[in-house]
């Protein structure tokens, strides 16, 4: 049975590629292993090469400044990525806005449309010096349509007799 690697210890696989600028990475340098993300590595060993200079050890700064290079270049292009990958992302964002923005100026158009198709068929009736066409197509002005109408007609309210109040009226 195959024990499972687990941490640092689990082989690589290079088909997996994270694009986490925080990775944490491994160096086993010349003189000292360094830990942590690209980014720090890289600073790590642009320290470690400022110091060896001044100690006047110029061929440990140059190894140090080669691996220093080697993690620069791991973190631009993770940065490259992640740029590449914000960009995208713009971009889908800004074409999902304008498909909604072009969406909602239709939608506002054919209202327009609408509004214009009623008001020219309110126009459309015929009007000819305050006069409008009735029923049988002949014209006739606003007051002579209204004075047509019949008028609501009014119930007649009977009187309720009420017993005390004849009994009053019958005995005055």
């Amino acid at each position: 049975m195959i024990k499972r690697r687990r941490g640092r210890n689990r082989p690589n696989n290079n088909n997996r590629q994270n694009n986490n600028p925080n990775k944490s990475l491994d160096s086993n340098g010349p003189d000292v292993r360094v830990r942590g993300s690209a980014k720090t590595i890289y600073d790590k060993y642009i320290s470690l090469a400022r110091d060896a200079r001044t100690s006047g050890h110029r061929v440990k700064a140059e190894n140090f400044l080669q691996h220093a290079e080697h993690y620069l270049r791991i973190y631009e292009a993770v940065q490259a990525k992640a740029n590449a990958e914000k960009e995208k992302r713009q971009a889908d964002h800004e074409a999902r806005q304008n498909k909604q923005n072009q969406q909602h100026e239709a939608k506002k158009t054919e209202q327009r449309k609408a509004e214009q198709e009623t008001a020219s068929k309110s126009a459309a009736q015929p009007k000819k010096n305050g006069k409008q066409a009735n029923k049988n197509g002949d014209e006739e002005t606003k007051v002579e349509m209204q004075a047509k109408k019949p008028k609501p007609r009014r119930k007649k309210t009977e009187a309720k007799s009420d017993p005390e109040v004849s009994e009053e009226v019958q005995s005055a």
